[in-house]
């Protein structure tokens, strides 16, 4: 059983994703308490739920959470039931984020934080967008789906790093070219600023070239590039099967309804989409494009300068596996810098934690609101500039009528720490009107823009590629195996590692993955006359490289940077170490059990969680200083612990003759 849900401030639903299982616990519940009649229901008919009655079953808890939050500053992070499920909680821009389900509550709250960065990549602080719009709420939905699959079951997005995939000099040179030409046929638009071009095959990174001028893409952000791209074939997947079997049984008129882009329920206020049990797989809502249309989102990516920096991003198929992602960004970086900090100040004000720096925050704000309409000045001229510049203009009014009725002598007066009455409902209203402003100037831009050169830039791409899509694709299946010794590359290299089956090497200063492909299809296979270490590969199975992961992680969280385990068929071995830029080992101090708690999970994609472990390890010190490295290792059960510490140590000091050194092709900027 799984359920994501989002409760605005009011405990209403905004966003609603589950599964089978959760409909039928939440019906049964509902029939208990008398909200529904126990009457039988049609299989066809389980994924149908009413907002209403998830609303009436979770306000109590809901409103117990806002309650510890808000007066006690001791929010809940989880509630275990008798049932064994669990209920996990975040909160992000005064929404409530909630996880119900039978998993283990590191999962849940993994599956949580995915959920907000998602949601801050697509419609970042106005989160109301979801309850409106049914194109956002539905690429919502397919791309928690597609990072589910992809946890499932790419080792890239269980460690969390990005794996390039090995060719040769020849094939590089050629695939970074294409990108070439891709970012020169797009320099000739005024209204974009081609930044990123990029090359995927089945998840695993070909090739990334960029512009001069661009802001370099974090790690995080290329993950979410891919999953977009995977999203979209699946949704295309579905789309086209859902299209095949109602084609001959719709009628025109039933087309209208498919064709718009905001669907709301029958209350006007949910956006409801059917589920199936795998976590609520949805027929899409997407216009009936023709095949070979380029499809567009507005992304807000993070950067040095601004975490929500809005982006145009192009995607498109140009073969089964090889995918072009093609990433402008939009003149609206520093517009959404100077909102998101007005609305950090006015949150500050809102929750009362002005602590003396009220002088301070009425100056930033007025600074804000007075930059923000400059920029909207400067903006191409055209209806999104208007409506930008109408609705800062708005901003700016209710600023200055707030600060007259009394908001102004609060701050400078700085003695009384609670919000005054009258002030508190005029600032809440002006954080809505803030979002609002920001949702039309960063949200509000035509995907339209230079729509003839990004195809013509698409069609550059594909016939310069077309004599290498399928070599890619079958390379891409067998990244580097361990299955035969006598190939080359990592298993002639590997022959060097003898009871070495399996392992994992992420450098976390780029967030990098070197690992052999996992063979699925060749699990439980073994052969009298392979090696023991042929073998044992066959016999490893995802689970038990999931499971290891999950291991080491649940005791990284803990300050443990190195251990060692065994079971009856295998022996595990995890460690963490830090280098100088001269790639001298560094000893990391010691950290705190409070600290430890504060930290994120592991991982890059909600949060980087290696970074702010540098910063406690090493205080003081500049993290972009320092080198961190990753080892994951499962050797045969025979393999004594020397042997093991001997091959990690010769593993992480050769792992560059197979991957190659990072600055191998300067071209390639990743």
């Amino acid at each position: 059983m799984l359920a994501v849900i989002i409760f605005d401030q009011l405990n209403d639903v905004v966003y609603l994703r589950c599964d089978h299982k959760f409909v039928r616990h939440v019906r049964t519940m509902a029939v208990g308490q008398g909200l529904l009649q126990d009457v039988e229901v049609d299989p066809d008919e389980v994924a149908q739920l009413d907002p209403n009655i998830v609303v009436q079953l979770f306000s109590p808890l809901v409103t117990s959470q806002r309650i510890m939050a808000t007066q006690f500053n001791n929010p809940y992070t989880s509630v275990s039931c008798q049932d064994g499920t669990t209920v996990v909680f975040q909160e992000y821009a005064g929404y409530l984020f909630v996880g119900v389900g039978h998993q283990e509550e590191a999962h849940l709250q993994r599956i949580i934080s995915v959920t907000i960065r998602i949601v801050q990549l697509l419609v970042g602080p106005c989160i109301t967008v979801l309850k409106k719009s049914g194109e956002k709420s539905c690429m919502l939905d397919n791309l928690l789906e597609a990072w589910q699959n992809l946890y499932s079951k790419e080792q890239s997005y269980l460690v969390e790093a990005v794996e390039r995939l090995v060719v040769n000099a020849e094939l590089s040179g050629a695939a970074v070219k294409a990108l070439a030409a891709v970012i020169d046929k797009l320099k000739s638009s005024k209204e974009l600023t081609p930044c990123h071009a990029l090359f995927f095959v089945r998840n695993k990174l070909l090739a990334l070239y960029s512009s001069r001028s661009a802001q370099e893409l974090s790690s995080s952000d290329l993950l979410f590039l891919n999953m977009l791209a995977e999203a979209i074939q699946v949704r295309e997947g579905d789309y086209m099967e859902e299209r095949a079997s109602e084609k001959n049984a719709e009628s025109p008129d039933d087309k209208k309804d498919d064709d718009g882009i905001e669907l709301e329920s029958d209350s006007g206020e949910f956006y409801s989409i059917p589920n199936t049990p795998m976590l609520g797989r949805s027929t899409p809502v997407m216009e009936d494009e023709p095949q070979g249309k380029i499809r567009s989102s507005i992304l807000l990516l993070r950067s040095d300068l601004c975490q929500l920096t809005p982006h145009i991003v192009h995607y498109e198929t140009l073969s089964e596996g090889l995918s072009l992602v093609i990433v402008s960004e939009v003149n609206r970086t520093q517009l959404s810098i100077q909102l998101t900090t007005l609305m950090t100040a006015l949150d500050e004000m809102v929750s009362g934690n002005v602590n003396g720096r009220g002088k301070l925050l009425l100056d930033v704000c007025d600074t804000v609101v007075r930059k923000s309409q400059e920029l909207a000045k400067r903006l191409p001229r055209g209806k999104a500039a208007e409506r930008s510049e109408k609705a800062l203009q708005q901003m700016g009014l209710r600023w200055d009528n707030i600060k007259k009725s009394g908001l102004e002598e609060w701050l400078r007066n700085g003695v009384d720490s609670e919000v005054p009455t009258k002030v508190d409902a005029s600032l809440t209203s002006l954080v809505e009107a803030t979002r609002s402003a920001w949702r039309v100037c960063c949200l509000g831009v035509s995907l339209a823009t230079a729509a003839s050169l990004v195809e013509s830039a698409v069609a550059i791409a594909s016939e310069r590629m077309a004599d290498y899509c399928h070599f890619l694709e079958v390379k891409a299946l067998r990244n580097m195996t361990l299955g035969c010794r006598s190939a080359l590359t990592i298993n002639k290299y590997l022959e060097e590692f003898p009871g070495l089956v399996h392992f994992l090497y992420v450098d976390r200063s780029n967030h990098q993955l070197t690992s052999p492909t996992l063979m699925m299809e060749d699990a439980g296979e073994t052969s009298k006359d392979s090696e023991p270490s042929a073998n044992g590969a066959r016999a490893l199975t995802v689970a038990r490289v999931w499971s290891m992961v999950e291991f080491a992680r649940s005791h990284l969280s803990k300050g443990h940077l190195s251990l060692m385990w065994k079971d009856t068929t295998f022996s595990y071995a995890y460690f963490l170490w830090f280098e100088d830029s001269s790639g001298n080992p560094l000893k990391p101090g010691e950290i705190e059990e409070g600290i430890q708690e504060m930290l994120p999970l592991p991982g890059v994609l909600c949060e980087d969680f290696y970074r702010s472990l540098t910063t406690q390890a090493f205080p003081g010190m500049d993290p972009s200083r320092l080198r961190v490295y990753e080892l994951f290792c499962i050797h045969l059960g025979l393999a004594t612990s020397p042997c093991v510490l001997e091959h990690t140590r010769r593993l992480a000091a050769t792992i560059w003759e197979v991957a190659g050194p990072i600055d191998a092709n300067p071209a390639d900027l990743l």
